[in-house]
């Protein structure tokens, strides 16, 4: 059975990105620039305790890219995820729906996958996302 939920890939290999780029109909353009985006916003990531840095960079209907970096707290894990952080920019600078996608970058090989609180606003913001109407019972 056919699945919508979006592929993880690593963007180093050539083939996937391709794949990528044609299920979530992007230019070659809009990739480079989301992964360009997403490893720069990693640099200012807050992260005094775990030092897992992660940068996010979302793509907006207007082909503007936001950028978002998690943020830690002492009292983990009332920390702030990049997507998140990147998701609440955009939204208080009045783009409100028509993402297109979202690049997530990381310092640890294979990609580490978006947490269940990011997932769940992932559902709720992105075109081809996953949720209860994707579960079938045969």
């Amino acid at each position: 059975m056919p699945s919508n939920s979006p592929p993880i890939h690593a963007s180093s290999c050539a083939s996937s990105v391709r794949t990528t780029c044609a299920a979530h109909h992007l230019t070659d353009q809009q990739f480079t620039a989301l992964k360009t985006h997403a490893i720069a916003a990693k640099t200012t990531a807050y992260c005094p305790y775990s030092k897992f840095r992660v940068g996010a960079a979302l793509l907006g209907p207007d082909g503007s890219i936001t950028q978002g970096a998690n943020v830690e707290n002492a009292a983990y894990p009332v920390g702030t995820c990049a997507e998140r952080v990147a998701f609440g920019k955009a939204v208080t600078e009045g783009k409100v729906g028509g993402f297109k996608a979202v690049a997530v970058a990381t310092d640890v090989s294979p990609p580490a996958s978006p947490c269940g609180m990011c997932r769940q606003l992932l559902e709720e913001l992105l075109p081809l996302s996953f949720g209860p109407e994707n579960l079938h019972r045969d």
